[in-house]
């Protein structure tokens, strides 16, 4: 049994160094908890309404501004949303996974929403690659917000080996239906209709790819548009283990049970059953022949 940990807080739209003192602080308590890793929201140290202001925060991976991260990284894992000013002079809506003081790994996020009130496409380059990586806690990959609104992405990186997805997003409250009579109890989310949208590509993705989840959704308000939190923690079996149901400031502690997930797999071996080199072929063949470079 693991104990992870999802920091559901609003960031300073554009404080970076308030939004660091913050994480330090959540870090603190989560370490306090008994926590092995520390999820924070998408763009957690800048805030998510940043427009044109997104080349004044942004900061290589490596920028001595996160060493912070670094260096209580060194009691627990600790996964950061930031803005990232790659090599090749572009910016990049990124997470940042810290351990051990090193830092691991960061996902570039692939999928920017460019329509309806989200202006990514618009500001940030897109993300290239899908990757999982080796952590002190396993393997584990991380998709970001939209990211996780296209099937390819979680099972790439379950396909890769990863034992755990994370999940930070910044997702606004949108569409305020009730819940229809039919619908499960346990997928009643305080997000109204995107968050039961939510929580049901959470619960197909964890059951699908046998691969539990950590989502970590922000709250409060940036520009005007309110985030609904949520945060919670989805087991290999598609349910969710814990979770807040609220859109207040909090920090939900779970444990993860890697034996649970195991028997998961061995129950239902979707994971070991996918037929990759007839995925390859196929998305080779709708491309015109066309291999994708890096």
């Amino acid at each position: 049994m693991v104990k992870v940990a999802a920091a559901q807080f609003n960031p300073l739209l554009g404080d970076v160094a308030h939004n660091l003192r913050r994480h330090l602080e959540l870090a603190e308590e989560a370490v306090g908890c008994g926590a092995e890793l520390l999820l924070f929201p998408e763009l957690s140290l800048t805030g998510y309404a940043l427009r044109d202001a997104v080349w004044q925060v942004a900061c290589a991976a490596e920028d001595t501004r996160l060493q912070p991260l670094k260096d209580a990284s060194q009691r627990l894992a600790i996964c950061a949303g930031f803005v990232e000013r790659g090599s090749d002079g572009l910016v990049y809506n990124a997470q940042a996974f810290f351990a051990q003081g090193r830092l691991l790994h960061v996902h570039r996020k692939v999928y920017l929403p460019t329509y309806g009130l989200f202006e990514e496409g618009r500001f940030f380059a897109r993300g290239k690659t899908l990757r999982a990586f080796d952590t002190p806690l396993g393997r584990v990959g991380m998709l970001i917000c939209n990211d996780w609104w296209h099937a390819g992405g979680p099972m790439v990186l379950a396909q890769d080996g990863a034992t755990l997805l994370l999940a930070p997003t910044a997702s606004p409250l949108r569409g305020l239906r009730p819940r229809p009579a039919s619908a499960p109890g346990w997928m009643e989310s305080p997000g109204g209709e995107n968050g039961r949208v939510w929580y049901t590509l959470l619960s197909s993705h964890a059951k699908l790819q046998s691969t539990p989840i950590l989502f970590c959704n922000r709250c409060g308000f940036d520009d005007g548009v309110g985030f609904w939190g949520g945060s919670s923690l989805w087991g290999a079996d598609g349910l969710r283990v814990a979770g807040l149901d609220h859109a207040d400031e909090a920090l939900l502690v779970a444990e993860l049970d890697s034996q649970a997930t195991q028997r998961e797999r061995d129950y239902s071996p979707v994971l070991r059953d996918e037929n990759l080199d007839v995925v390859a072929q196929e998305i080779h063949r709708l491309r015109g022949g066309i291999l994708v470079e890096e």
